[in-house]
């Protein structure tokens, strides 16, 4: 075992040392433009890819040589236990691959934290953790792909696609990265042996490795539905091409014109009141300026492994860049010109921690999940403007609406006035709440008009119809007083705009691996309050779940009458294709195909 393990060493040194290099050589170059440290959420995600594809191609060509049928069988013919050959080629290809892509991030941590005055925090060397654990990630799907039936071996990649979806950050997600790793390698332990095509013996070991194949089947089938938009496009009748009215859609499209698009989504919501009020604000609308904004989608937590955005802004009067620390949650500084450190910056005078991690948003300001900062030039201070109540999480920088800023929560909208904003220095209190009457996950746009006794306000709840995670949505037009008491005005049901059976096929395809998906996405994540959770489905939609189900059984159950199985394995994979659904049966005779083959020829 040490032998074979020292020969693959020997063998890909050389190309290790160049990917080592190469590695290096980027992170260098790079860096002398960019701080990586603080680059937004997109930047990581191509170093991920590439790690990932390094990896693959890695465990792609060191298993396809070893693969051929007089190699294998010298391979697994020596006086070692299989799992002990297994671990000593991957063992020698993961050794390379954190010394190729883990060490030069730690190379390049190091130098920024001893020779610049850049921050440099626990989160970021996790980051190298991360990037050889992705690295390790594609290299296990890559053997895994490559040992092997080639039929439906290459269903393994899907394992890595979690990782784009995964709501877990910091530690969590190198929680994630450990799950994922662990489950491919016990699939590469499984297959790992002198016939790796057969499908193992073991109903339990049969099942892990069908796991992947149910998922491509169960995506492919998905993404085949595709189909009926096309052909809605052929035919010109898809809702993107033409909104129809009252729609979703058509709500939604207003977003990319701020004011225009705040003024018609407005007057959509006005449509049926017949108010003199109402008719009063339909002149206004057209003259007066309407704020168009929306909340954020995820908020930052602490020793998160990437930003969303740079969490940094200049004092260009000073020369001073300030950059938050996760570590000390304060702003460090260094000079823009002579890159020398420049202090600390906390909250106020006494220079106080920031309670969650701090970014700049518009207007001047900045923002976390608990409150909204102005930095003070002159004074170089930090002074706390907006603070939310207990328990409330912010959604949103502040936002100008007219002479005034307005604030969203995770439950409510607040209004702050301008006037106290610009002369004071003071935690400010709010002379209007709005409490939101749904998630804030599901809202999608706020349009805001300021009144001469007030203000008009729309909230659009759109955001997860095109995943089935919303059944309802809805526009909501409120008016607030000056005393800053709301009421509805108006409330409107929104039309789907397509059939509801259509986006949600993700779920009656297969209840159980969408479950399974919506778990695997939440593992090790903390819990979010700007996330909305799914609305139950219709009820014809639940029956249509278990038609498949049934439909499922009655194929299986035809599949396997040619006593081509067991009793065992026939009931075995009768019970998991009833409960998993269609997908099942696909990927079960995906598998078994040469074995249905057999069996029929002998008929």
């Amino acid at each position: 075992m040490i032998q074979l393990f020292n020969s693959e060493l020997l063998r890909f040194r050389c190309w290790a040392a160049a990917l080592f290099v190469v590695h290096v050589a980027v992170l260098g170059l790079v860096s002398r433009f960019v701080d990586l440290a603080q680059q937004p959420i997109f930047v990581y995600q191509v170093f991920a890819m590439v790690y990932l594809v390094a990896g693959a191609l890695l465990g792609l060509y060191q298993m396809v040589t070893y693969r051929r049928a007089n190699h294998w069988l010298n391979l697994m013919h020596r006086p070692v236990h299989r799992l002990g050959i297994a671990g000593a080629l991957t063992g020698a290809g993961a050794f390379w691959l954190i010394v190729a892509t883990m060490l030069p991030i730690f190379i390049l941590a190091l130098y920024q934290e001893l020779a610049t005055p850049r921050v440099v925090d626990v989160r970021h060397w996790l980051l190298g953790v991360s990037a050889g654990l992705i690295a390790l990630i594609g290299y296990a799907a890559g053997c895994f792909a490559a040992i092997g039936n080639r039929r439906y071996s290459f269903a393994i990649f899907l394992l890595p696609t979690l990782l784009m979806f995964a709501h877990a950050n910091g530690p969590g997600m190198l929680a994630v990265q450990v799950t994922i790793l662990v489950v491919i390698a016990v699939l590469i332990a499984i297959v790992f042996k002198p016939d790796p095509t057969a499908i193992p013996t073991q109903s339990a070991a049969a099942l892990a490795v069908a796991l992947p194949v149910q998922l491509a089947a169960y995506f492919l089938i998905w993404i085949l539905g595709y189909g009926y938009e096309l052909a809605m496009n052929v035919a010109g009748t898809h809702p993107l091409t033409t909104a129809p009215a009252g729609g979703a859609i058509e709500a939604d499209r207003l977003q990319g014109s701020p004011t225009e698009g705040g003024r018609k989504l407005l007057l959509m919501g006005l449509r049926d009141v017949t108010s003199n009020d109402a008719q009063f604000w339909r002149e206004q609308i057209a003259l007066s300026d309407v704020y168009l904004g929306g909340p954020m989608r995820t908020q930052t937590f602490r020793h998160s492994l990437t930003n969303p955005s740079p969490m940094e802004f200049d004092d260009v009067e000073h020369g001073i860049r300030w950059v938050f620390s996760h570590d000390r949650m304060r702003f460090i500084g260094y000079g823009t010109g002579d890159r020398r450190a420049r202090g600390a910056l906390g909250v106020g005078d006494t220079q106080a921690a920031f309670p969650a991690p701090t970014r700049e948003g518009g207007y001047g300001f900045l923002f976390n999940s608990r409150a909204a900062y102005q930095y003070d030039a002159t004074t170089q201070r930090v002074y706390e403007r907006v603070r939310l109540p207990e328990g409330e999480v912010m959604a949103q920088s502040p936002e100008p609406l007219g002479d005034n800023f307005m604030v969203l929560s995770h439950r409510a909208m607040y209004i702050y006035a301008g006037r106290e904003m610009a002369n004071t220095l003071q935690v400010l209190k709010p002379i209007a709440r709005i409490p939101l009457s749904s998630e804030v996950g599901r809202l999608s746009m706020v349009a805001t008009m300021e009144l001469l006794d007030g203000y008009l306000i729309s909230t659009t709840y759109t955001w997860g119809v095109w995943s089935s995670e919303l059944q309802h949505p809805y526009q909501q037009v409120l008016q607030v007083d000056a005393q800053g008491r709301s009421h509805e005005v108006a409330r409107r049901a929104l039309n789907l705009d397509l059939p509801a059976l259509y986006p949600s096929r993700i779920t009656w395809l297969s209840p159980v691996l969408r479950a399974l998906c919506l778990q695997a996405q939440d593992l090790f994540a903390p819990e979010d309050a700007l996330r909305a959770s799914p609305e139950a489905l219709p009820r014809y939609i639940q029956g249509l779940a278990l038609v498949c189900c049934l439909l499922a059984f009655v194929l299986t159950w035809g599949l396997t009458r040619n006593k081509a199985f067991s009793a065992r394995e026939r009931w075995t994979w009768i019970a998991v294709c009833t409960v998993i659904g269609l997908p099942a049966v696909l990927a079960f005779w995906w598998m078994f195909r040469d074995r249905f083959a057999k069996a029929l020829g002998q008929q």
